[in-house]
């Protein structure tokens, strides 16, 4: 059994961060840290958690939250993540971040599309970044993790099979996305608007050229094929609960057919390789109530000859497998656990 904390624990990430870790037969929840809601039954606060957790949130330092855990998860953001991660490293516990901060090696793209600066730089070298699929010795080994985010996720799974195979040319990559509202997490945001009533019987493009997952999206597929790749990415607000659908387009090498790209698929996302990875016969078939509160994602490749395009969709949970389940599916991979053990069989 390992003592597990959350750093963050009442936020959207936090909240299934706990559903994940209570059907989980390894982890023994220690400390939830809350530092404005200090003193609180997590029932309270979390009133749909009434009954399934008796723990009450707390505020401690990060050398005390170490010395109680084996793995921490950093629920936290840009600064706040920055005056935690240091001292539950040095306090000996391993520590998956769920934030954009540990994502990348170097600290100039990060500073570069997430406005800020980066506040510990000595230790990107000790990250790794942690999408299971492609970097699963990698996350085995590691002491520090950088949880991948939700639309990247979805678009490196979609395109990772056709450019490592080299069945699409590099260039040309479009990656189109569509995001529920809660992957803004509890909180307002001016500059996207995302109240109901903002929403609501609508839909809309944002971020176009600048959105700050373009250089992981391209970061992951360089991982997948080794090369750099560059991605045109466009995500879309849609008024849903949660749940991300991406539909990517890329320009089929010479004799490429449906055929040879759902087998390239398959051959790539074996059961071994890809435990939460579903490979489907048609792009249709692709949809978000297909994976809502589960950890899988589900992938289809058609080859549209008439238009030369290469179409690949993909589906996901962005609260479970873009962020609360993959760091989970990460937990167990560095702690020598089933990847999929507390991942199967229930509702998240």
């Amino acid at each position: 059994m390992i003592r597990v904390s959350i750093v963050g624990a009442t936020g959207l990430v936090g909240e299934c961060l706990l559903r994940v870790l209570l059907g989980h037969p390894e982890c023994k929840i220690a400390l939830l840290v809350s530092e404005h809601a200090a003193g609180k039954p997590i029932g309270e606060l979390l009133p749909s958690l009434r009954g399934e957790c008796d723990l009450s949130t707390v505020s401690a330092t990060p050398a005390e939250v170490a010395k109680a855990s084996d793995v921490v998860f950093c629920a936290k953001k840009g600064a706040e993540t920055f005056q935690w991660v240091p001292g539950l490293l040095a306090g000996g516990a391993k520590v998956i971040d769920i934030g954009g901060e540990f994502r990348f090696k170097d600290p100039a793209v990060y500073e570069a599309w997430y406005k800020e600066l980066h506040g510990c730089k000595e230790l990107l070298e000790k990250t790794v970044w942690g999408l299971p699929e492609l970097n699963k010795e990698a996350v085995r080994r590691a002491q520090l993790v950088g949880n991948p985010g939700c639309y990247v996720t979805s678009a490196v799974l979609a395109l990772a099979p056709l450019l490592a195979e080299g069945l699409v040319e590099d260039a040309g990559l479009v990656v189109d996305s569509y995001s529920g509202l809660s992957g803004a997490g509890r909180q307002y945001l001016p500059k996207n608007p995302n109240l109901f009533v903002d929403i609501d019987e609508n839909l809309r493009a944002y971020g176009v050229g600048n959105h700050k997952h373009t250089p992981e999206i391209e970061m992951g597929l360089a991982l997948a094929c080794g090369r750099a790749p560059k991605v045109t990415f466009v995500p879309h607000l849609a008024p849903l609960d949660r749940g991300i659908l991406t539909t990517a387009f890329a320009r089929p090498k010479a004799g490429l057919t449906t055929e040879k790209a759902q087998e390239a698929f398959r051959a790539y996302y074996t059961a071994e390789r890809a435990p939460f990875v579903r490979v489907l016969d048609k792009v249709d078939a692709v949809a978000i109530s297909n994976v809502a509160r589960s950890n899988y994602c589900d992938v289809a490749v058609q080859v549209v000859e008439r238009s030369g395009q290469v179409v690949v969709a993909s589906a996901l949970d962005n609260l479970v497998k873009g962020a609360a389940g993959q760091a989970l599916q990460n937990l167990n991979l560095m702690c020598g656990f089933a990847e999929t053990l507390g991942l199967k069989g229930r509702s998240l």
